[in-house]
């Protein structure tokens, strides 16, 4: 019973998101969900929003880049995985409720400095007590990426040589799903670390209530699968959710 309303949740939300194609990224940060890229008319870039409107902007404002890597990986909220360490994580902006329990309790920017700081130190320890694992330089990574998608209550740590372990409160559908996508993400671009090979991710996600949001153990070929848009994300969790 607790599987089939889960699943029918997810099929509502596959319904309710299944017209906006395309995201539209500014240069300043601001997004748009649009039915489709945006077309050129004399000079000018109109874009049609999910909503039926329509936008006149100047195309020197639209990040093109960034918009074609949310679009095509699938991410319609949250923030774009940035795989260049030498630019500081995104800012974080307040996450709405939703249907998998209350508001996250964000922590303040030294907290996360000093739980990012723990798990680096950790993760070294756990890895050479297994023979070696991924470094502190792949977990950051993640931490990264989960602080781009508003996950702040989370913990990382290496588990073997070609496998980390993450344990994440989400408390949306976009979120379970942003997660899998970053994931995915992460682990077919090896984090762009040079030099690791990361070949399963086991993701266990919760509600700040405790309740199961979904655990994963996520392969290289599952990551591939879902980037190269083989199996969508919904597919994903259908097919692999464990309880």
């Amino acid at each position: 019973m607790k599987k089939s309303l889960l699943l029918f949740t997810l099929a509502a939300l596959i319904s309710a998101n299944a017209s906006a194609t395309y995201m539209v990224v500014m240069k300043d940060g601001t997004r748009y969900k649009a039915k489709a890229k945006w077309t050129m008319v004399k000079g000018k870039a109109i874009i049609v929003l999910e909503n039926g409107q329509s936008l006149q902007v100047d195309p020197a404002f639209i990040d093109a880049p960034k918009s074609e890597e949310l679009t095509k990986m699938g991410i319609t909220s949250g923030g774009i995985i940035d795989l260049n360490t030498n630019l500081p994580p995104a800012t974080s902006t307040a996450p709405k409720a939703g249907t998998l329990g209350s508001t996250i309790k964000l922590r303040q920017p030294s907290q996360r400095k000093a739980e990012t700081t723990a798990a680096a130190t950790t993760a070294p320890a756990a890895a050479s007590a297994a023979g070696g694992g991924l470094g502190p330089s792949v977990i950051d990574k993640f931490e990264r990426a989960f602080d781009n998608m508003s996950i702040f209550e989370r913990k990382i740590v290496s588990t073997g040589a070609h496998s980390l372990r993450a344990d994440l409160t989400v408390d949306t559908e976009d979120r379970v799903f942003n997660a899998i996508s970053a994931t995915s993400y992460l682990m077919v671009k090896n984090a762009g670390v040079e030099g690791a090979q990361i070949d399963s991710v086991e993701l266990f996600m919760k509600t700040t209530t405790g309740g199961a949001a979904g655990r994963f153990q996520m392969s290289r070929a599952d990551a591939i699968a879902i980037v190269n848009h083989t199996i969508s994300q919904q597919d994903y969790f259908i097919r692999n959710v464990i309880y």
